[in-house]
């Protein structure tokens, strides 16, 4: 390692490629082949380098702008995180950057170069687990991170206990009357998102065996996401010989796509059909739908409130809080 402090002609002998493409690497990763970059990553790790242009921001003790880290930001549940996110921030001199993740390689692009850009003070990273290489790269370039979804204990986090959650439906079902609870869910979710849908039919089925119910494996259905495949899976479940007269979804859009159906078909809801979802979005309150609350835009007001107190006070021990989810009943059960 050299005696001086490490500079870009450093980074680039030790990975064997130019000091073009060092920089290509740090500033647009997108531009640069993994296994290059992968490269010129390693080398800025062991040479523990830092861009000059972004060194002379440690001398100030604050950006003053916060990033998210997310997945799908379209998904109502994003945006009512982000909308906590917001309402935390706005009485401060914070500005928030929102990172949209499409894949894996995205993924790790953003967590190896926003440490080294020294453009942030802190990050939160919403549903999207992190590698322990990951985690000391972050912890060695001092970004201080909140994670929503995942619980990591070398960071502040915020979770909620998905498996309980099914358990909570399974228990209501079973309360009001209903013998032939089904499952809409999903499968085929990215590699870089937190899956939560085989937690969520874990609880359910415990939750319906502990009222000694069953749940047979026709009335489980699980496929990628799109609002009409949801609505095909509901289609089938309703087209059995013995259909079911509850049904469970995965998350509240899941949920409005399974109440259409039984509407088009004129079941009443939910003598007929109980319906509850998952999240406690918006969209349930707009359609009466009973859900399984996680507090959303608490998580986000919360994961802004953690990251600012580390900010100010990088002394203080991560935090790891488990929201409470709450039973909302509408009038869909």
């Amino acid at each position: 390692m050299p005696a001086h402090a490490p500079t870009i002609y450093d980074v680039a002998r030790k990975a064997g490629v130019s000091v073009s493409t060092v920089s290509r690497a740090v500033n647009t990763p997108h531009l640069v082949q993994e296994e290059t970059r992968r490269k010129v990553m390693r080398a800025v790790e062991q040479l523990k380098f830092v861009p000059k242009a972004e060194a002379s921001v440690l001398a100030r003790k604050h950006v003053g702008s916060i990033g998210v880290l997310l997945p799908f930001f379209t998904s109502p549940s994003f945006v009512q995180r982000m909308r906590g996110v917001a309402s935390a921030l706005s009485a401060t001199k914070f500005e928030f950057v929102v990172y949209t993740v499409g894949s894996r390689a995205q993924l790790d692009e953003y967590l190896d170069v926003l440490p080294l850009w020294r453009r942030l003070d802190g990050l939160i990273v919403m549903s999207m687990p992190l590698s322990d290489a990951q985690r000391r790269h972050l912890q060695a370039h001092a970004l201080e991170i909140v994670c929503v979804e995942f619980a990591q204990a070398h960071f502040s986090s915020i979770d909620i206990d998905n498996h309980e959650g099914g358990r909570m439906a399974a228990r209501h079902l079973a309360v009001k009357g209903r013998r032939r609870c089904a499952f809409v869910g999903e499968v085929g979710v990215p590699e870089h998102i937190i899956h939560l849908s085989d937690l969520r039919l874990d609880g359910f089925r415990q939750g319906l065996q502990e009222r000694e119910l069953d749940l047979p494996d026709e009335y489980v259905s699980r496929k990628p996401y799109s609002r009409d495949v949801v609505m095909r899976q509901t289609e089938d479940l309703l087209g059995l010989s013995a259909p079911p007269d509850a049904i469970f979804a995965y998350s509240d859009l899941h949920a409005a796509d399974v109440l259409r159906v039984a509407r088009a078909k004129g079941m009443r809801v939910p003598d007929d059909l109980s319906i509850i979802g998952f999240d406690g979005t918006d969209v349930a309150d707009f359609l009466g739908l009973t859900t399984i609350d996680q507090r959303l835009d608490e998580s986000g007001r919360l994961a802004a409130e953690m990251l600012m107190s580390r900010i100010s006070d990088r002394s203080r021990p991560p935090q790891n809080t488990r929201l409470q989810l709450n039973l909302i009943e509408r009038g869909t059960t």
